[in-house]
């Protein structure tokens, strides 16, 4: 019973920490076998979720937003990677992001950021970028991936 409440008190801890630092949710992507954690800010103009391991950033007409809440959780993704290697007596041998297609006619841009661990595990995200256009709001979708090479 002690120690139940015990980790209740961390966890409110926890949340009132959060809270401070206007950290709104925390979502929970499982990657490869391993579980990321994203500490999503709370954005007025910004709405973060995930559905079925795919991660939406949706907001208004006002692209930049978006785009910062991306770079936010790539760079949150980078460093939960590099973590992961050193936890596998790995080393980051490469981090890329490139330009997989653009349709003009429909203003998406289809990428993929991934890091490689040694020289057989890549992991990353594929993400697809459907900027405002007047008739829908902006939306970046992020569909992550694992790859282990022989």
């Amino acid at each position: 019973m002690i120690a139940l409440q015990k980790i209740r008190e961390e966890e409110e801890k926890e949340k009132e920490i959060k809270r401070k630092l206007g950290i709104a949710k925390t979502i929970e992507l499982p990657i490869g076998g391993s579980i990321f954690y994203f500490d999503i800010p709370d954005h007025p103009m910004v709405y973060v979720s995930e559905t079925n391991g795919v991660m939406y950033i949706n907001g208004s007409a006002y692209w930049e937003p978006q785009l910062l809440m991306l770079k936010d959780l790539t760079n949150e993704f980078l460093n939960q990677t590099i973590e992961l290697a050193k936890a596998i007596g790995k080393t980051v041998t490469k981090i890329d992001d490139i330009q997989l297609g653009l349709d003009e006619r429909k203003n998406i841009g289809k990428r993929k950021f991934y890091v490689l661990i040694g020289d057989n595990i890549e992991i990353g995200f594929y993400y697809n970028l459907y900027s405002p256009d007047g008739k829908r709001n902006g939306i970046v979708e992020m569909i992550p991936y694992y790859k282990q090479y022989k």
